[in-house]
């Protein structure tokens, strides 16, 4: 289930990406305010780019906008790709390739998102700088918790994800359960640097393990639902500055990643999810096949909120139900 559902993340990342894309909401459109300003944009764009065209004519605002548009739109595609592939390799018990794929969008792609939703002046005033050592990782590396935390609250992930776990889960060395020590295994055959994660006597990082080894897939999946819950919710923020999101795809987007992170918390929270959801839908839906009444399960809690679809409990038969749209 915890796999699914970061597939299903990921399903959601790429929707709004395609979506975006296809409809051109990325581009930004302006009024020339008089005919002169339009023959000196034309004159100008033969010699130089749009945004210095833009800043030239005095339209800071809008240089800005095709900016971040521009970086939002080529970050997402580039994490999505190396997250699915990631995922890929972990379902064919790849997992060094699958470690080496997800280190790059949760340690690097990730942060600069961060810094995007929660300080979008500064980071603009950073990569605009002409400076590409201002807006390395090592600059970041002082503001990582205090950006989360802006982030966080700038997402509404405050009830559901807490700054001190997250920040754990992906940069903490001593932490045996987080994901920061697996990437650096999975990137280097010796690490000695750190006592955290150095190598052991007579050994390689990963190469003797087996791919069938349990203790690797609880940590990752553990761990990788919260992460990329986070990472959703500040491409969804990022996607909502650039053209507001219609209020129901927006609603459907936040209950189905939150409820489906809620019934990986335990049996206590996924039951709550299921007796909820039951208590709106048993009475309304019934099998297709059988007549019988719609019970959610916990199992059919996952399907009605990843996937769009429940199973009878008495004749099995799977049937499509539009959860999604109900918003």
């Amino acid at each position: 289930l915890a796999h699914e559902y970061c597939f299903f993340l990921h399903d959601e990342i790429a929707r709004m990406l395609i979506e975006f894309e296809g409809a051109g909401a990325h581009k930004v459109k302006f009024k020339f305010s008089s005919s002169r300003e339009r023959k000196r944009f034309d004159a100008l764009a033969k010699t130089t780019d749009p945004v210095s065209v833009l800043k030239a004519l005095g339209r800071h605002s809008e240089a800005r906008r095709v900016v971040l548009n521009t970086i939002t739109m080529a970050m997402v595609s580039d994490c999505a790709h190396h997250i699915y592939e990631a995922l890929r390799c972990f379902e064919k018990g790849k997992v060094i390739p699958g470690f080496n794929l997800l280190r790059k969008p949760l340690l690097d792609n990730l942060m600069y998102f961060t810094w995007m939703v929660a300080d979008e002046d500064g980071f603009h005033l950073a990569f605009t700088s002409g400076d590409p050592a201002k807006i390395t990782q090592k600059v970041l590396g002082n503001r990582r918790s205090e950006l989360m935390q802006a982030a966080i609250e700038e997402t509404g992930l405050s009830a559901v994800v807490r700054i001190e776990d997250l920040h754990s889960i992906i940069f903490d060395v001593s932490n045996p359960d987080g994901l920061y020590g697996l990437f650096q295994h999975a990137v280097h055959l010796v690490t000695v640097d750190r006592i955290e994660i150095k190598t052991s006597p007579e050994n390689f990082n990963f190469i003797f393990n087996q791919p069938a080894d349990q203790d690797i897939y609880r940590t990752l999946y553990a761990s990788l639902p919260t992460v990329l819950l986070y990472l959703a919710f500040l491409v969804m923020t990022l996607y909502q500055r650039i053209h507001p999101i219609e209020n129901g795809s927006r609603s459907a987007f936040m209950f189905r990643t939150i409820n489906g992170y809620r019934l990986l918390l335990g049996k206590e929270a996924s039951l709550a999810v299921a007796s909820a959801i039951g208590k709106v839908l048993s009475p309304l839906l019934q099998c297709a096949n059988c007549k019988t009444p719609l019970k959610v399960t916990e199992s059919n809690a996952a399907k009605l909120l990843l996937a769009d679809c429940f199973q009878c409990t008495k004749c099995r038969g799977k049937q499509l139900y539009p959860f999604s749209w109900m918003f």
